[in-house]
This record gives C-alpha cells, structure tokens and sequence, in this order.
C-alpha cells in the first residue's frame, strides 16, 4: 500500500469518525458505552502495514506499542498523519486526535490544544493513568514532528 493511498484511506476514516462518532462519544452519559464506541473507531482507519511499523515511528511513552507515520506537504504547510496501534482503545484515542488534526498548518499545530478536546469529549478522567500518560507522548510526538 503507498503512502498517498494511507493518507486517503485515514482521511476518510476520520471524516467518517467526525461526523458519525463524536456526537455519540459526547452524548454517551456511562464510560462503558463510550469506551465501546473508542474501540470501534479504531476499525474505520486503515493497518499500517508489517513492513511500515518501523521503530522510528514509534511512539515513545505507550505502553502499547503505537505507531505515528507523519507527512508534511511543504506545498501549503498542512501536516498529515497516519496511526496504528497493537490496542484498539489507544488507536481509538490517537483517531479522535488526529480528527482534529489532520491537514493543520504549522502554526495552527503548534498552538492548538489537544488536551482540550479529550476534556471537551469527557474522556481524560476515564484514562488509566498509564494510558493518560501514553496520550501525553503522543501529543509530545505529534508536536515534536512540527519542529
């Protein structure tokens, strides 16, 4: 699979999760039935495939091994990513991220606030802490990509 088709296959799997999961993550009132939906959203973005999940890709920090695939497209300065992760429910978390990342310029990356929006969707005070400190790395991998 080339990289232009991941970055499609992803886009569409977080325009899909935009429009479809975020109104049920927010309206959920139990943290079961969201971290069902966390789960599942996960399936709607492709595997990284074998030979890609290099270990420079890999998020230092996770427990899970997590990987974070970024392209800069110089050309108009948006910044694109592609995840995958051995478990669904941090895959699930880094989609929500990169929903409200994905084709942000430079300066719109480096002063947006990622820990806002799990704030806005009530999902921090239900992370473990192991899994709020994976989130931490890769809001530090995702900014460190910008520099």
């Amino acid at each position: 699979m080339k990289l232009e088709q991941l970055l499609a296959e992803t886009q569409a799997g977080l325009d899909e999760i935009k429009k479809l999961d975020f109104p049920v993550i927010s309206q959920t009132k139990d943290w079961q039935s969201r971290y069902r939906v966390l789960m599942q959203l996960g399936k709607k973005l492709p595997a990284l495939p074998e030979k890609m999940k290099q270990t420079d890709l890999l998020v230092k920090g996770c427990e899970s091994r997590a990987w974070l695939l970024h392209y800069h497209d110089p050309a108009n300065d948006k910044h694109f990513f592609i995840l995958d992760s051995e478990a669904r429910i941090v895959k699930g978390l880094m989609a929500i991220m990169l929903c409200q990342i994905n084709g942000m310029s430079t300066a719109e990356l480096a002063s947006f606030d990622l820990t806002q929006l799990f704030d806005e969707l009530n999902i921090k005070p239900y992370l473990s802490q192991s899994r709020g400190n994976g989130l931490t790395a890769m809001i530090q991998h995702i900014k460190s990509c910008i520099k």
